[in-house]
């Protein structure tokens, strides 16, 4: 379990991350969100107990990540871009990894090393980052991880090499229960993904709900009629948007959806059912009613 406690993180009179307060469940997938500038980095990189907060703390399994070091033999960590020494052959990490780390498995680095087939021989210079990202997941997870902390993890992968990946990382949850933090600009995988999903923007979380929780509060309604609803009811403040084409009303509402429909059928609807909304649609909604434009915040 990860929990991040009023944290901040001052450079200076810049203030990287603000009272950032988040919980992530042992056996969970949390995703991040955020533009480049955001914080992500910084945020990870206290999680990891590299950075030290100006104030705060960060918790994993119940222990300060900056006060006891010896939690960091347990937290994973996948870069945006593996710096490994550049010398340094693949056998050579694998040997650093497996003499580093206590509860290294080697039933799981075989397991892992079937899927992979990364040449051992290769010098890590010589490595695409596609390459240096399988080789992290590889290390990382056969160091059986209580935390496993990814930043960008299918960063330069292919297509079929990404959902392998997010396979892999969905199987660690449910076969060892292990805690995922993910930070990633791919929407799509969160949504396959994750169990928990935030934004974090200019150093602060604006909202972290669970993706269940998200998609029952914010839901499309498609309903026909014979004639026009009324201005008044269509001006709800749980109505996010409303769409005309013809006879049908496409509506979006936040959190009373179960009352804005029972309202619904009192106007006698030729038609009317409930149609979910992706992920990047339910937090375009969720961002415009905090007054902030999504595409902004993740491009």
């Amino acid at each position: 379990m990860i929990q991040i406690e009023n944290l901040n993180k001052n450079y200076g009179e810049s203030q990287a991350l603000q009272d950032i307060n988040l919980r992530v469940e042992q056996g969970s997938i949390f995703g991040l969100v955020g533009p480049n500038g955001a914080g992500k980095t910084t945020l990870i990189k206290t999680i990891m107990g590299v950075l030290l907060p100006s104030d705060g703390r960060v918790l994993v399994d119940g222990r300060d990540v900056h006060q006891d070091p010896t939690v960091k033999s347990r937290v994973g960590y996948v870069a945006d871009y593996q710096n490994y020494y550049p010398g340094f052959r693949v056998k050579d990490m694998i040997r650093l990894y497996r003499q580093t780390y206590p509860h290294w498995s080697e039933e799981r680095f075989a397991e892992l090393s079937r899927i992979f087939s990364l040449p051992e021989g290769q010098k890590m210079a010589k490595l695409s980052k596609g390459m240096r990202t399988q080789l992290a997941v590889l290390l990382n997870l056969s160091l059986m991880p209580a935390v496993l902390v990814l930043d960008e993890p299918t960063s330069g992968l292919d297509p079929v090499l990404r959902r392998l990946v997010l396979n892999i990382l969905v199987g660690e949850v449910a076969g060892n229960g292990t805690t995922i933090f993910i930070a990633t600009h791919q929407l799509n995988e969160l949504e396959r993904t994750c169990d928990h999903v935030g934004i974090l923007h200019e150093g602060r979380v604006l909202f972290d709900e669970s993706l269940e929780q998200m998609k029952e509060n914010i839901r499309k309604i498609q309903a026909a009629f014979d004639g026009e609803l009324p201005e008044e009811f269509l001006k709800r403040p749980e109505i996010l948007k409303v769409e005309r084409q013809g006879r049908v009303y496409s509506i979006v509402v936040k959190e009373k959806v179960d009352e804005v429909k029972a309202e619904l059928l009192n106007y006698k609807p030729l038609l009317l059912e409930d149609i979910d909304l992706s992920l990047e649609d339910i937090f375009i909604y969720r961002m415009g009613g905090l007054g902030y434009e999504f595409h902004g915040i993740v491009a």
